[in-house]
């Protein structure tokens, strides 16, 4: 879809001409009025219908280019993940003006009267908006092109949608009028798109972040409407919080690529993604069939005819079904005639279009069971009269997903067998201090640095100050230990919106500080608010990365939400005078390096307030209180790593995408001066894909 477009008012026609004003210069480019014509012609090349070939088209020219870049400004709050994404937008624009002839764009077409749109109607479904008041970027920068041009016959997108209907201006005069959809129940806003490359660099900074923010609001949708489903249970109904999830997104436009569907890959989304739920999918617009195996376009959505499918889910349910990873042998839905889906597969092997392949894993680390797997591209090679379809994956592409979780799970097995692999440098640098070993690898070169320092594996803080009328709980129930409803002092101290963690130790939340039951608590060792002290329960190890020198990355599955570690070193006070020492040298340039070797709790942003948190216009309103956050002194600390540090001082740098967030932690009667930085996941994180978090090393 193109972006939102800028309409400015034009003189009016009818208007006498002032006999006694001063003749005008031509206009300049830049005060030419922006059309929704002049802002979709950079970005894509949409399929018209022969009744519109003969519409004029508006030339693109360094003039043009100019002042659409000039409507690009600085987010108004100053959001950094908005200026970026302008910036790219902008470089863009920059790199198309020098090769084209320069031209004046020509006046634009008188207007109506300004009148009030119409309402949308219902079955049209809204685009969805970004958080602030901007045009959605992955919508507004995605480029139509057109089909294969051997696919007889071709497949035309219908016509591009009306001006949406939160302009405050009049749309241009409308064409000539377009002959009527196939059907009476086609979607006007749907369209059939595939999408021009698009760099390795722009999929990760531009749109990746869009579907980082989608991913977010459903998990914090659905995580509401499960606790509200746990809390208030209805006999004989099924709690399905993905799919009440899923319907709160799509109401509150909140989904991605709604009214599009794209053939090819999603921008975005990467191979090897995992995902708990099918609902999932449909918020990044990976499949668009909550039940259904085959996602596909109707024929009553396309001048030609045909049923296209985009995207399968393969779940190896039936006995006959092969599947290598490189070559997919799949039945149809259901095995019958070719009809929907099936023949949406048949039409997509005769035009050779690409299919996107997520195939379903039973996994019991899901909340549902399932794990949904993005493998990447297939093509449609043949197909039988049973409606068996085989389907080959498109090579150049990362390494296949499921594959992957195989040589992690081979992995672990030779590592609880006490089976040193190749490349290994020791399994367990923490040599029994940690719960779960940490082996370290090397398949570069020949360093052990890793090795060459003490694990200390927490931190050791100076005894608490006495802290006068602070009471610890007095929780002792195991099974209703430091709940909400029990009244716990820890859990109240938090600030409101129910305990941190749920039962199974997932983060509901970040909070300015978690505060946890510490040993002065009456309850046992077992009780739900003391994850972080039972230690990392993930297989995590230290490996040598050619790209970020020495990293940290996981040989299981994680969810979201997930305890990993916690920053160990030795303590050093606000007023110790190496810390004073190393502020003079950084302020007076001569040294950074003393820097390099502590971890700043003050310097990490507040990744925090990006995990649990929906939208407020999408809320249920379950009765859940908001959350009232205390205010907690600053940190007045740092860890020095240069001696002794444990696996988190390995984990690489993000300021873009972290797939994890540190959250601070206070224990009992603790100084809330000194929180414990543990680090938490921010999404599902498959088997042997690297951490990372923000160190605010760009502030």
């Amino acid at each position: 879809m193109a972006p939102a477009p800028v309409l400015l008012p034009t003189p009016d026609p009818s208007a006498t001409p002032d006999p006694d004003a001063a003749p005008q210069a031509p206009a300049a480019a830049a005060a030419v009025p922006l059309t929704p014509e002049h802002c979709t012609a950079p970005s894509r090349l949409a399929a018209r219908s022969d009744a519109d070939a003969g519409a004029p088209t508006i030339p693109l020219t360094p003039e043009l280019i100019a002042l659409l870049r000039g409507e690009l400004e600085p987010s108004p709050e100053d959001h950094s993940d908005f200026a970026l994404r302008l910036r790219f937008t902008q470089q863009r624009l920059d790199a198309i003006s020098p090769s084209l002839p320069s031209a004046t764009p020509p006046p634009a077409p008188p207007q109506r009267p300004q009148s009030p749109l119409p309402p949308p109607t219902s079955h049209v479904p809204p685009p969805p908006p970004p958080p602030r008041a901007h045009a959605d970027p992955l919508r507004a920068s995605s480029s139509a092109a057109s089909l294969p041009s051997a696919m007889p016959p071709p497949l035309r997108p219908p016509s591009p949608p009306p001006t949406r209907p939160n302009s405050p201006l009049p749309p241009p005069p409308p064409r000539a009028p377009s002959p009527p959809p196939p059907s009476a129940h086609a979607n006007p806003a749907m369209e059939m798109v595939q999408l021009r490359v698009i760099s390795a660099q722009e999929d990760t900074l531009h749109y990746r972040p869009l579907v980082r923010r989608a991913r977010l609001a459903f998990e914090a949708l659905w995580g509401r409407y499960h606790r509200n489903a746990e809390n208030n249970p209805v006999p004989g109904s099924r709690n399905r919080a993905d799919l009440r999830a899923l319907g709160a997104m799509i109401k509150g436009r909140l989904c991605l690529n709604r009214d599009k569907r794209i053939v090819g890959p999603v921008p975005g989304v990467f191979v090897g993604d995992a995902f708990n739920y099918r609902a999932e999918l449909l918020v990044v617009g990976l499949h668009n069939q909550t039940q259904a195996d085959i996602g596909y376009v109707p024929a009553s959505k396309l001048d030609g005819g045909h049923p296209v499918a985009t995207s399968i889910v393969s779940s190896g349910r039936y006995l006959d079904d092969h599947d290598n990873g490189g070559v997919l042998i799949y039945t149809g839905s259901g095995g019958s005639p070719p009809n929907g889906g099936n023949l949406a597969l048949t039409y997509s092997c005769n035009y050779g279009i690409e299919v996107r392949v997520i195939r379903c894993h039973d996994c019991h680390a899901s909340p549902s069971g399932k794990l949904y797997v993005y493998d990447g591209l297939y093509k449609v090679f043949s197909t039988s009269e049973v409606c068996k379809f085989k389907l080959v994956r498109v090579p150049g592409q990362e390494a296949l997903g499921s594959n992957t979780w195989r040589s992690a799970r081979d992995l672990i097995n030779q590592l609880d067998a006490k089976i040193q692999p190749p490349d290994y440098i020791t399994l367990d640098m923490s040599k029994g201090k940690e719960a779960v070993p940490v082996p370290v690898r090397n398949s570069v070169d020949h360093d052990v640095f890793p090795l060459q320092f003490e694990y200390l594996a927490r931190p050791e803080f100076p005894a608490p100050p006495a802290m006068p009328g602070h009471k610890c709980c007095t929780c002792i129930n195991a099974k209703t230990a430091c709940s909400e409803t029990a009244g716990c002092a820890c859990v109240k101290r938090s600030g409101g919106g129910g305990p941190a963690y749920n039962a199974d130790g997932m983060l509901l939340r970040g909070r300015p500080v978690v505060y946890e039951c510490g040993a002065s608590c009456g309850c046992p060792a077992s009780c739900p608010n003391r994850v972080t002290q039972r230690g990392t329960r993930h297989r995590l190890e230290v490996f040598r990365s050619t790209e970020t020198d020495w990293g940290v990355r996981t040989l299981d599955l994680i969810q979201p939400g997930a305890f990993l570690c916690e920053f160990a070193g030795d303590v050093l006070l606000a007023d110790d005078p190496r810390i004073a020492n190393a502020n003079a040298n950084a302020n007076t340039g001569a040294s950074t390096e003393e820097w390099a070797c502590f971890i700043d709790p003050r310097k990490f942003p507040t990744r925090w307030m990006e995990w649990g948190y929906a939208p407020a216009a999408v809320l249920p309103a379950d009765g859940e209180e908001p959350p009232r956050f205390v205010q907690c002194p600053a940190p007045g600390y740092v860890l020095d790593i240069s001696k002794r540090k444990n696996i988190a001082a390995y984990i690489s740098h993000s300021s873009f995408v972290p797939n994890a967030f540190v959250q601070l932690v206070v224990r009992g009667d603790e100084d809330e001066s000194c929180p414990h930085l543990m680090v938490f996941a921010m999404e599902i994180i498959p088997p042997m894909s690297e951490l990372s978090i923000d160190y605010g090393l760009d502030q």
